[in-house]
C-alpha cells in the first residue's frame, strides 16, 4: 500500500492497514520479525468502444473471472544495534497470472528484497529491490484497484541504494540510484536493460491544527536504458499537495516525463498527467472518495515515421467498508475513460472505456 496523505486518511480507523503478526521479539536484544501482507481478490466488468473516424465502430463487453487482485506475503526484521542505531530487512513475495489460468495465482515472484541500516536522527540506508521515496509524491493514490494514480515517476526499481533523512520535524528528504538491471520491478526481463535510475523527493507534512493539515510533494527521476541504435532516457518531475479538514481530504498531482531517442534516435515522447481526488471518511469504518485525472501523451516523431498523440480523460467513484476493523475490508469502484487518438494533429479514432470492480481485501 502507498503511504500517501489518501492512504492514511482511507486507514484511519486501523491506524495502518497494512499491519503485521509478531511471529518473535525479543525486547532484552531489540529483535522484531513481523509476518506481513494480504489476500486480495476481484471480480471486473468492462464495457469498450471505439469509434474510427471512417465511421466503423466495434463493441466489447466482459465479465472477467474473479481473480488475484495483487495478493502478497513476507517478513519485515527489525534489530535494534546501539547507540540508537537499528538494522531493518523485508521481503515480500507477490502473486500474479503467468499462465493460462483466469484466477491469476499461478505465478509467485519476489517483489520487494532489501536490507539496511538505520537512526532515528541520521536517517535510514537501504539496499535492494524496494519502493522507493518517490512512490510518496503522489498525493491522489488510493489503496484500491481503479485509482488513477499510477503515476510517472519511478516509484520502485532493482538494485537500488537509497538514503532518507527524518531528522526535521514533518520534513521527509530521499534520494536514490541504481546501476545496470536485466530486469524490472515485476521481476520479469525488460525488453531494454537499464543502464542506470536516480531519483530524488522531498515531502512535508505540516499540522496546521488538530483539525487540519498540509501535505507538498515533490520529485524527480532519470533511467536510461540500452537499445541497440544507442541508448534513451527518461526524466520525470512531479508536484503532489494533499490538504485535510476533520474527515475530508482534497489531493492534487501535477506530474510530467519526457522520453528521448526510444526505437529511433531524435524521437521524444512527452507525457502530462493533472490528477484530483476528494476523500470523505463517512464513519470509522467507511470511506467514500471520487478522483478526476486528464493524461496526455505525445510522440515527436522524426524521419518518415507519424507524430501521435492521445488524450484521456478519466473518472473514478469509489467506496469501501471495514468487514473487520484492521483485518477485511470490502469496497466497490466504477471507471470511466475517454480518449481521444491523433496522427500528425488530425484526429484518427475516439474511444470510451467502463470498468466496474468488486473487490475483497483481508489483512494480517
Amino acid at each position: 500500500m502507498k503511504k500517501t496523505t489518501l492512504a492514511i486518511l482511507a486507514s484511519a480507523l486501523v491506524a495502518n492497514a497494512a499491519s503485521a503478526v509478531t511471529i518473535y521479539e525479543h525486547k532484552e536484544t531489540g529483535t522484531q520479525l513481523d509476518f506481513i501482507g494480504s489476500a486480495r481478490i476481484k471480480w471486473e466488468s468492462t464495457s469498450d468502444k471505439v469509434s474510427q473516424v471512417n465511421g466503423e465502430t466495434t463493441r466489447q463487453h466482459i465479465n472477467h473471472a474473479v481473480d488475484n487482485n495483487s495478493s502478497r506475503f513476507g517478513f519485515r526484521l527489525t534489530q535494534q544495534v546501539g547507540h540508537g542505531f537499528y538494522a531493518l530487512g523485508r521481503i515480500e513475495w507477490r502473486m500474479r497470472g503467468d499462465s493460462s489460468s483466469q484466477h491469476n495465482f499461478d505465478h509467485l515472484y519476489t517483489h520487494q528484497l532489501y536490507a539496511g541500516i538505520g537512526h532515528k536522527q541520521y536517517g535510514e540506508l537501504t539496499y535492494g529491490n524496494m519502493t522507493n521515496i518517490a512512490d510518496e509524491v503522489r498525493q491522489t493514490d488510493l489503496p484500491n484497484t481503479l485509482s488513477l494514480s499510477d503515476g510517472l515517476l519511478n516509484s520502485a526499481s532493482r538494485r537500488t541504494l537509497q538514503y532518507v533523512y527524518k531528522g526535521i520535524d514533518g520534513l521527509k528528504l530521499g534520494v536514490f540510484y541504481g546501476g545496470n538491471s536485466q530486469r524490472g520491478n515485476n521481476n520479469l526481463d525488460l525488453a531494454n536493460e537499464r543502464k542506470d535510475v536516480w531519483g530524488a523527493a522531498a515531502i512535508y507534512n505540516y499540522k496546521i491544527d488538530d483539525n487540519q493539515s498540509l501535505k507538498l510533494a515533490t520529485g524527480t527521476t532519470r533511467e536510461r536504458f540500452e537499445q541497440s541504435i544507442g541508448n534513451y532516457e527518461r526524466t520525470a518531475f512531479a508536484f503532489g499537495t494533499a490538504y485535510t479538514y476533520g474527515k475530508t481530504t482534497v489531493g492534487l498531482d501535477l506530474e510530467r516525463r519526457e522520453t528521448e531517442d526510444q526505437n529511433a534516435i531524435g524521437h521524444k515522447r512527452i507525457e502530462k498527467e493533472v490528477r484530483t481526488v476528494l476523500l470523505h471518511r463517512l464513519t470509522d469504518q467507511w470511506n467514500a472518495y471520487t478522483m478526476y485525472a486528464y493524461k496526455e501523451n505525445k510522440l515527436n516523431a522524426v524521419g518518415l515515421a507519424n507524430d501521435s498523440k492521445v488524450k484521456r480523460n478519466q473518472f473514478m467513484l469509489g467506496t469501501e467498508y471495514y468487514i473487520v476493523p484492521k483485518h477485511l475490508k470490502g469496497f466497490v469502484e466504477w471507471q470511466a475513460t475517454r480518449a481521444k487518438n491523433y496522427t500528425n494533429d488530425v484526429k484518427t479514432s475516439k474511444s470510451r472505456n467502463y470498468t466496474t470492480v468488486v473487490g475483497v481485501r483481508a489483512y494480517w
